[in-house]
C-alpha cells in the first residue's frame, strides 16, 4: 500500500491521537446536568439549549445523542384527595346552622357544634348521623332539592344504624358515649323525617311515631353513658339535671291546667278497673303536671325540648308498651302531651308535630274518649 495513500493517512493520524491520549493520562469521567448539559471540572458546557423536559425523553437529548435524565427522575403523580364536596357541605350545614336548632341552651348547642363533631371525627356511625340529621334541614328548607336530601340522610343513617346495631349487643365504656350521641341524634332524624302512614315512621299497628320508642333505647344508654362525670359527654347530662331539678321545684306550684288533669285523672280512675293499669295512668298524669309547671314557669330559662324529653324518658317504661297496643286512656293521656309540643319554639324538625300526633290520637280514639281530649284539641287549635 502507497505511504501516501488516504487509508495509510487516516491511520497515522488515528495513531497520534492515541498516543497523545496516552501522554495526557486516562479520561475524566464528568457528569450529566438535568439541563442537558456537561458538567467538567467547574465548567458547565451548554449542549445547544437547555433540556425541554418532554416525554418520553427531551427533544435536544435526542437530538444529540445524549441519555436524558430527566426520565430518571419523573415527577410523581399529583395526589387526589378525593373530596366528597356533598358531605362537606352536610358538616358545614351542621356547624353553621342544624347545631343551633337542636336546643334553646347556649352551652348545649356548642356542645352539638363542638364535642359531637369532634367525636364524628373518630367515629363514623356518629358522623354519618349528624350528617342525616343536617341532610333533612336541608330538605326542609330547600323544597326544590328535597328528595335528594332526603334520600342522602337515609342513606347516611341506614349505614350508621348497620354500625351501631352490630356494637350495641356488646356495651363497653368505649362505645357507651358513641351509641349514646347515635341515639340522640337519630330522635332529632326521626323527627326530622317526613311524616307518612308508613312503616318508615311508624312503629306497629299503633299510629305512634317511631321518636316516642327511641326514647327507651336513649334512656338506657343515658344510663350507662352518665357514669362518666368527666367523660365528652359530661355537659349534656349536667343540662338535664339541671332541668330536672327546677322540674321537681315547681311540682307543688298552682297551674290553670290542673283543672284539666284533674278531670282525666277522675275519668280514667272510674273506668279502669286495672289497679297496675290506673296506676301507671295517674303515674304518667302527675308527670305530665310537673311538665306543665315547666312550661308556665320557665325557672329563668327557656322552655326547651329537654323538658318534654323528660316526660318521655320518665313514664317511657310503662307507658310505651300501652301506646304500642294501644290502650285508649294511654293515647289520651298522649293527647294532653301534644299541648307541651305546641308550647316549644317552633324548629324545623318540630314543626307540624304536635297537630300530626293529636290527629293521629284522635283517630284512635272511640267516640267516649275523644270527648276527654276536648282541653288539649282546643288548646293547640286542632280541628278533625
Amino acid at each position: 500500500m502507497d505511504a501516501n495513500s488516504p487509508l495509510t493517512s487516516e491511520s497515522a493520524r488515528q495513531r497520534g491521537r492515541a498516543s497523545s491520549s496516552s501522554a495526557a493520562g486516562p479520561r475524566r469521567s464528568h457528569q450529566k446536568s438535568r439541563l442537558g448539559s456537561f458538567i467538567l471540572g467547574n465548567t458547565s458546557i451548554d449542549l445547544v439549549t437547555k433540556c425541554d423536559e418532554q416525554k418520553p425523553a427531551c427533544g435536544n437529548c435526542i437530538r444529540h445523542y445524549v441519555n436524558c435524565d430527566f426520565i430518571e427522575t419523573l415527577a410523581a403523580p399529583s395526589c387526589s384527595l378525593d373530596l366528597n364536596m356533598d358531605q362537606l357541605g352536610l358538616l358545614h350545614n351542621y356547624t353553621t346552622s342544624t347545631y343551633a336548632t337542636l336546643s334553646e341552651s347556649p352551652v348545649i348547642r356548642d356542645f352539638y357544634r363542638i364535642t359531637v363533631v369532634q367525636i364524628g371525627l373518630e367515629c363514623e356511625y356518629v358522623m354519618r348521623s349528624l350528617l342525616a340529621v343536617s341532610s333533612l334541614q336541608l330538605a326542609y328548607y330547600r323544597s326544590h332539592m328535597r328528595e335528594h336530601y332526603r334520600s342522602t340522610a337515609v342513606h347516611h343513617h341506614e349505614i350508621a344504624s348497620r354500625i351501631a346495631g352490630n356494637l350495641i349487643q356488646d356495651l363497653n365504656a368505649s362505645t357507651v358515649e358513641n351509641l349514646f350521641l347515635f341515639s340522640t341524634l337519630t330522635v332529632f332524624y326521626a323527627f326530622g323525617c317526613p311524616r307518612r302512614d308508613d312503616q318508615l315512621h311508624l312503629v306497629g299497628e299503633s299510629d305512634i311515631p317511631s321518636w316516642f320508642f327511641l326514647h327507651q333505647g336513649t334512656r338506657a344508654l343515658s344510663e350507662l353513658a352518665s357514669t362518666r362525670l368527666d367523660g365528652a359527654l359530661a355537659p349534656i347530662f349536667q343540662h338535664g339535671t339541671e332541668r330536672w331539678e327546677a322540674r321537681e321545684a315547681s311540682r307543688l306550684a298552682a297551674s290553670p291546667v290542673n283543672q284539666h288533669l284533674d278531670r282525666l285523672c277522675t275519668l280514667i280512675e272510674r273506668s279502669e278497673p286495672d289497679i297496675a293499669l290506673r296506676n301507671t295512668y295517674i303515674n304518667a298524669i302527675s308527670e305530665l303536671r310537673k311538665s306543665f309547671l315547666s312550661m308556665e314557669c320557665g325557672h329563668g330559662q327557656a322552655y326547651e325540648v329537654t323538658d318534654i324529653f323528660i316526660w318521655v324518658f320518665v313514664v317511657g317504661d310503662d307507658l310505651v308498651p300501652l301506646l304500642r297496643v294501644p290502650t285508649q286512656s294511654a293515647v289520651t293521656i298522649l293527647a294532653f302531651f301534644c299541648v307541651l309540643l305546641k308550647g316549644l319554639k317552633s324548629q324545623w324538625w318540630l314543626n307540624g308535630w304536635a297537630d300530626y300526633l293529636m290527629a293521629k290520637s284522635y283517630a284512635l280514639l272511640d267516640r267516649e274518649h275523644r270527648l276527654w281530649i276536648q282541653w288539649p284539641m282546643e288548646e293547640i287549635g286542632y280541628i278533625p
